[in-house]
């Protein structure tokens, strides 16, 4: 019981520390479930850094769902540009590569035609979107902030936290004031980034090859840099110019730029680099720009030796950190928020179980891990090739001309094997003990490309039902969906028992004769974040039991009562 003078107490639901990309995603799916949560954020203010760059399709295919994702295209570059890579001596020298995209706009065009010459686009309804974490961060917030369930409180440090049986307990204060406050939670989820304060009083550690090669980040604004970048417009240009090694990132569209330089030699003093002059000599000559912001940070592969301690969960940063290769460290992050956001709703709710909880760690671990040595795989390849770059690739001569074209070769071989859709929208939960496996074969999972699949654990496929209505968009996060495909097969039985056990679920019918063969199975069970998670020909025999299985109470002695309603028939 708190005295007068002791810290004023706030309750809720879940506590969850750290507004970055992670943070705000999990807050914003919690409150679109009624869950309360307290958002704590040590910043006053939503990043300024753009950071991360690169929202990938199903981080896109998430957000779809809380209707922003046309918020999002339109704070990204312009969506009627290609997505253009370059690879050069300098802004101003020799393009050893290049090669583009198509433009969101051009994946768009499918949303209302439900189809396209573009291979990517029979996969997802969206493209990569390139975009900053200093532009996504307030649209998250805005959409966290209208729902109206979470607590943000900007300004606010996390210091300490203690957990019992029955909630987390945490200390904060408040950056500007000093003021001393409580937040008690029945649960604690740390998405406070690399030097997580929540992963430190777990005790927890990273593993993996850990600190990689040193970067600088330095964000300047230019109005005048495509005018000097005689190699053409890009997104990106990565410099191949010893001494000079590095990527330059458009941000807005061509007045704001991050060139993140690579500090190739661990024994070069990061604080004596000359900040000007290093951008200066990557352009090729003098140009006008203002530098905004300097940041030092080093390449990763790391993941937390555990992601749960009772009542404390890790998200994001603080279970992984990444190379920037591939762009995936932020969208790992904002699925994580997705895989976990439900099941601590279905606990709070009452029809999701112990197992349910594990399962966040069994699931998104080895996710980390694929993902992270993907990353660092991509970063090996480029720092070789510039690494193995001479000064003489600047040379008008016959050695320089066919280091050039050696050099584009190995380049343009590099960038095949980048090539990051099934990456980013292909992973599967293979061991999970809440997905009810049916023995056959795993599907291939390929970086480059994916193998759409209803094997249970791979993410639902997308397909146009009609023009702007995917497939996903069945899949509203609310509830189980159970699609069926054969309209002899009795499904009450499996209604029934969700009704008995608890569990929210929906009923979708198939009738397009190519999206019935696409989901391979006449009865597909998908859970709340869209992932498979039981298919079969027929009923199984125990419905009941494959509730329980799949909602984490597989070992428990009784189901709750009834709590979800009657299932809901949706016509396709």
């Amino acid at each position: 019981m708190t005295t007068s003078s002791s810290p004023k107490l706030l309750e809720t639901a879940v506590v969850i520390v750290g507004a970055g990309p992670g943070g705000l995603a999990l807050a914003a799916d919690l409150s679109s479930r009624g869950i309360k949560s307290v958002l704590l954020e040590s910043r006053t203010e939503t990043t300024f850094h753009p950071r991360a760059t690169l929202l990938g399709a199903r981080s896109m295919e998430l957000y779809r769902r809380f209707g922003i994702a046309d918020k999002i295209l339109a704070a990204g570059l312009p969506t009627d540009q290609p997505y253009a890579v370059t690879f050069a001596t300098r802004l101003s020298g020799h393009v050893l590569h290049a090669y583009s995209s198509p433009s969101p706009d051009d994946y768009l065009a499918a949303h209302e035609t439900m189809e396209s010459p573009l291979r990517d686009a029979a996969w997802t309804p969206y493209f990569k979107v390139q975009i900053g974490q200093h532009a996504l961060e307030p649209i998250v917030r805005e959409l966290v902030e209208s729902q109206g369930e979470s607590t943000v409180m900007y300004g606010w440090q996390f210091d300490a936290f203690k957990q019992d049986d029955t909630g987390v307990e945490c200390e904060i204060t408040n950056v500007e004031t000093g003021e001393k406050r409580l937040v008690r939670g029945a649960y604690l989820v740390g998405c406070d980034g690399g030097g997580s304060r929540v992963r430190a009083q777990l005790g927890v550690r990273y593993t993996g090859r850990g600190a990689m090669r040193r970067n600088i980040s330095y964000l300047f604004r230019s109005s005048e840099f495509l005018k000097y970048a005689t190699v053409g417009r890009a997104n990106l240009y990565f410099m191949f110019l010893p001494g000079n090694f590095g990527v330059f990132t458009n941000i807005d569209g061509g007045n704001l730029w991050n060139y993140q330089h690579y500090v190739l030699d661990p024994n070069e003093d990061r604080d004596a680099i000359d900040a000007p002059a290093e951008i200066r000599r990557a352009m090729g000559c003098d140009f006008p720009f203002e530098i905004l912001g300097v940041m030092r940070w080093q390449h990763h592969q790391s993941v937390a030796e555990s992601y749960r301690d009772r009542r404390v969960f890790l998200c994001g940063d603080s279970a992984h950190l990444f190379c920037p290769t591939g762009g995936v460290g932020m969208n790992t992050a904002i699925s994580d928020a997705f895989d976990l956001g439900w099941k601590l709703a279905a606990n709070l709710r009452g029809w999701g179980g112990e197992e349910l909880l594990e399962s966040y760690e069994w699931e998104r671990r080895p996710i980390a891990f694929r993902n992270t040595i993907a990353a660092a795989n991509n970063a090996d390849r480029i720092d070789a090739l510039m690494k193995a770059t001479t000064p003489a690739v600047e040379e008008d001569s016959e050695e320089g001309r066919r280091l050039r074209e050696r050099l584009g070769k190995q380049v343009a071989e590099f960038t095949r094997v980048i090539n990051s859709m099934g990456l980013h929208v292909g992973y599967r939960y293979a061991q999970s003990p809440v997905i009810a496996g049916d023995g056959s074969a795993e599907p291939p999972d390929d970086y480059r490309m994916v193998v759409q699949s209803t094997w249970p654990g791979c993410r639902a496929p997308h397909a146009w039902v009609s023009p702007h209505f995917s497939t996903l968009d069945y899949f509203d996060g609310q509830s189980f969906t159970l699609v069926c495909s054969d309209p002899a097969i009795d499904v009450e039985p499996l209604a029934a028992a969700a009704r008995d056990t608890g569990v929210p679920m929906k009923l979708v019918h198939l009738a397009d004769p190519a999206i019935i063969a696409l989901y391979e199975r006449p009865l597909v069970l998908v859970r709340p974040d869209g992932h498979v998670c039981w298919r079969g020909t027929e009923l199984p025999k125990d419905p009941r039991a494959l509730w329980l299985l799949v909602t984490g109470r597989k070992n428990a002695a009784a189901a709750p009562a009834a709590k979800a309603g009657a299932a809901m028939a949706v016509a396709a």
